[in-house]
């Protein structure tokens, strides 16, 4: 381990500085493959812990580095810039040769730099408008009856410029507690200054990011800037939606083989109705639900016993589907389920729970949610209208807000499903005992949850299936909202294999892994994919 000894030496002098007290203890994991086979379990998961912390150490350094390479790069600077002497046109074209990485990388980071550049420059500003008050004051003070004194215009003391709204993202970056990534998605995320939108309002939505921001990847903190900004601007909302619309297209032509291809974009509620119909005809073959009706569970062996590949299967689908468009009676109308609106109704509670609703009929099968039979396309309920805001709503999958016009639309359409949620956003009176949760049951855990809530899982509610957290069996668990929550088959399976444990406490839900994982079985928080959740302030439950 000469490696390690020789890097512990040159920076011993340095200890205390957080990138060097990571690299040494990197260097100590050992200097090549062989080291790294050999370290422990719990070596090699404290290793990786490790390695995060000194990337995050680097990171911080790289937006510094960013920062002062895009200040010296400045447009106004002209061919004296330092891009420009180099032969960039601009500070990120340098990073990208510099450092070899993408364009978006080298993009994000410049743009985390000139955040750094500008936060430092308005506390720069600020300090000197502080010095020059303490120095004005200073001079009334020792002359009171000068022409600088209290009557004198010289003696108006000025007030600093307040910092940028995004100024706490600079500040956690610096101190590394927020990586490159994360600063990236909260910026974009938030969005800039409008006439609707202002600073103070955009550093208070910041202020509850950041309190969660550790708790969340960056894909998470993403979505969760771009809803905020959504739950602050309703008018930015159409114009996306409009600007996602006028930008759809299909284009086909012919290669010099003779094949045909297909490219186009779409917008969301277009895109999201296209992608249900490709996860009805390839879901067995994507980790898709199992199912309990003989009927379903045969078609989908077949689907995974096909010998065609997943796109082969999905071509040919397609294919069938504008072969039966097109063999339809231009005159007559199509059926089958339309996208129906589903509007959530928060109801305070201000007695004990309702009990359980009995069955009005018996318990149907458990499946995706709005499954349609097997082999047809699950087009049914895809639109979430989240309360606690302006009138938009959420297509089932998509992280694009749709407008209260296009919410009327498909109202006007298909009609709606009403779900009434407590202050909790537990669906109230759906629940029964019987053995599967019913349809309207998992249109409303489809609802609360938004997909498969084990922490860092995407997939959508089609995908998922519906656990009893107090066990049918071995606990004689009751069919209840507040006891059912969506997980995908595969964390469906390691939940049981495992004994991994679930608890709700005031409509949130709590993670506990078994001992063999994790010896002092610390929750860790389920949140719902779909709505912003209870305050922050609920404890987890006592086990």
């Amino acid at each position: 381990m000469t490696n390690q000894s020789s890097i512990a030496n040159i920076f011993a002098v340095s200890r205390g500085d957080g990138l060097v007290d990571a690299a040494v203890d990197v260097a100590r994991l050992g200097s090549c493959s062989v080291d790294y086979d050999t370290l422990s379990d719990a070596e090699v998961l404290a290793g990786q812990q490790t390695l995060a912390r000194a990337q995050r150490e680097l990171d911080t350094r790289k937006a510094w580095l960013a920062k002062t390479l895009a200040q010296r790069s400045r447009w106004e600077l002209g061919q004296s810039g330092l891009a420009a002497q180099q032969g960039f046109l601009n500070p990120e074209g340098l990073i990208q040769k510099l450092t070899g990485t993408s364009k978006v990388e080298s993009r994000k980071l410049v743009g985390v730099g000139r955040m750094l550049a500008e936060v430092e420059d308005a506390q720069a500003q600020a300090a000197a408008t502080a010095t020059e008050a303490a120095r004005r004051l200073l001079e009334d003070a020792l002359n009171p009856d000068g022409p600088e004194g209290l009557d004198g215009f010289a003696s108006v003391v000025p007030l600093p410029a307040p910092l940028p709204w995004h100024a706490p993202i600079s500040h956690a970056v610096t101190g590394g507690t927020l990586s490159i990534d994360a600063a990236h998605a909260l910026r974009t995320g938030l969005g800039d200054i409008d006439t609707v939108v202002t600073g103070p309002v955009l550093a208070d939505a910041l202020a509850g990011l950041l309190a969660d921001a550790a708790a969340m990847d960056v894909d998470q903190l993403l979505k969760r800037a771009r809803q905020t900004r959504d739950s602050l601007d309703e008018a930015g909302i159409r114009v996306r939606e409009q600007k996602a619309w006028d930008d759809r297209y299909l284009r086909i032509w012919t290669l010099n083989t003779g094949q045909v291809r297909i490219d186009g974009l779409f917008p969301a509620e277009q895109g999201e109705f296209i992608k249900a119909t490709f996860d009805s005809l390839t879901s067995p073959r994507r980790g898709g639900v199992r199912f309990v009706d003989t009927e379903r569970a045969a078609w989908a062996r077949r689907v995974k016993n096909d010998p065609r590949s997943t796109s082969q299967i999905t071509c040919d689908g397609f294919l069938d589907l504008l072969k039966a468009g097109t063999a339809v009676n231009p005159n007559d109308m199509l059926g089958g389920r339309r996208p129906a609106v589903q509007i959530l109704t928060t109801t305070a509670r201000t007695a004990k729970p309702a009990a359980p609703a009995k069955p009005t009929g018996p318990a149907e099968p458990a499946g995706p949610a709005g499954a349609a039979n097997a082999g047809e396309p699950a087009a049914d309920d895809i639109l979430i209208c989240l309360t606690g805001q302006a009138g938009h709503g959420y297509i089932e999958g998509n992280n694009a807000p749709v407008s209260p016009e296009t919410i009327e639309r498909l109202i006007c359409d298909s009609g709606t499903v009403e779900i009434t949620v407590d202050e909790f956003d537990r669906p109230l009176d759906l629940g029964h005992e019987q053995r599967l949760f019913n349809r309207a049951q998992r249109r409303a855990l489809a609802a609360r949850d938004g997909g498969c809530r084990w922490p860092g899982c995407d997939r959508p509610p089609a995908f998922t299936e519906a656990h009893h957290i107090e066990h049918w069996l071995r606990d004689h668990g009751r069919t209840d909202i507040n006891q059912g929550i969506l997980l995908c088959p595969a964390h469906h399976l390691l939940l049981h294999n495992q004994h991994w444990q679930i608890f709700e406490n005031t409509g949130r839900y709590w993670l506990r892994p078994p001992a063999t994982i994790d010896p002092g079985q610390a929750l860790i928080e389920m949140p719902s994919r779909t709505r912003g959740g209870p305050p922050e302030t609920t404890a987890p439950p006592r086990t």
